[in-house]
């Protein structure tokens, strides 16, 4: 099976990358920049290109198919637009990964399935771009007959990504982490009480390969969660814990954090006031063999085991530092 990732060296796919790597039966190719290239195992096959860069691109892959290609990196229906007019004809199944932002968040506590959770998040502009996303390829499949496969990550972390509940960018999230080091008030919204679904990417990619020519997800929607149930407040005692501080906490209202943080972030805040738990029966049926071995707390250990095993990751995003200080002085610990 000949196999693309666009990407493949970020959060969620670089362990899609590692496992894929390690199966005889998969010829894998990664198209990305190459700025990453530690994270590209032997066997692996990187066409070096800016996918933004059609010509060469095109260029690069030209004669080539594939069974499979997986689009990490769309994140409006322009940008998808482009890579469907690449690999349409040379494609047997386009794998999208959407994410569970784009469900309209639920009324009252529901245990989310794919069934349950109409698409269309009206309170955050990344979830809805992903939705116009998804039905892109719905038309798609109608106008080229071009199989797809809609994925929807939901919290899924690394050894790189610390959860937390905001916008910083994952290679600066040991901003959290410095902060409770430092002694600093770590700010949550409302009570930190929301539950959200977190799960390893070590896991995430045993479903996601399981995907892969899997005549039950063709022209299908999947999320790929595990059933870890923690909430925000939890995410941050246990990383203090790990890190051996006593934190403490500075409670702000989701409405007064909206107003004072930047658009996307103050949306994404907003989404994250409702419970995030997700069902994953659907995904399971599919792949039998995706059982998530990767308990919560084992997992945040390893990511923050990685980052004090080299420092030369842990990097401070300064804005949001400043951000959160003048937060914590406006509203009190």
């Amino acid at each position: 099976m000949r196999v693309l990732l666009i990407g493949g060296t970020g959060i969620i796919s670089t362990d899609i990358t590692l496992l894929a790597a390690q199966r005889d039966d998969i010829d894998l190719y990664i198209l990305n920049r190459g700025n990453l290239p530690q994270f590209i195992p032997e066997g692996v096959t990187l066409i070096q290109a800016d996918i933004n860069d059609a010509d060469t691109v095109r260029e690069k892959t030209r004669g080539m198919t594939f069974d499979v290609v997986a689009d990490f990196l769309s994140y409006g229906v322009g940008a998808l637009k482009q890579k469907l007019d690449l690999f349409r004809g040379r494609c047997g199944q386009y794998i999208f990964i959407s994410s569970c932002a784009a469900y309209r968040p639920p009324l009252d506590f529901t245990i989310q399935t794919e069934a349950n959770s109409p698409t269309g998040n009206p309170l955050w502009q990344y979830g809805l771009d992903k939705t116009l996303c998804e039905r892109r390829l719905a038309e798609e499949y109608a106008e080229s007959g071009m199989p797809y496969t809609i994925v929807r990550p939901a919290y899924t972390y690394n050894n790189i990504r610390i959860l937390q509940p905001y916008t910083i960018n994952h290679w600066r999230s040991w901003t959290v982490a410095q902060r409770l080091l430092d002694g600093k008030p770590y700010v949550l919204h409302d009570d930190g009480q929301q539950l959200c679904t977190a799960t390893h990417s070590t896991d995430f990619a045993k479903a996601f390969i399981g995907l892969w020519g899997n005549p039950a997800a063709m022209n299908e929607d999947f999320h790929i969660t595990s059933s870890d149930y923690v909430t925000w407040q939890r995410i941050a005692e246990l990383t203090a814990e790990i890190l051996g501080v006593t934190p403490t906490f500075c409670y702000v209202s989701a409405q007064d954090l909206f107003i004072e943080l930047s658009r996307s972030a103050g949306e994404k805040i907003m989404a994250t006031t409702q419970h995030a738990v997700y069902d994953s029966a659907k995904v399971r049926k599919a792949v039998p063999e995706f059982i998530c071995t990767t308990p919560f707390a084992q997992g945040l250990r390893r990511t923050l085991q990685f980052y004090l095993d080299n420092p030369e990751y842990q990097k401070v995003d300064e804005t949001w530092d400043s951000d959160f200080d003048r937060i914590v002085e406006t509203y009190g610990s």
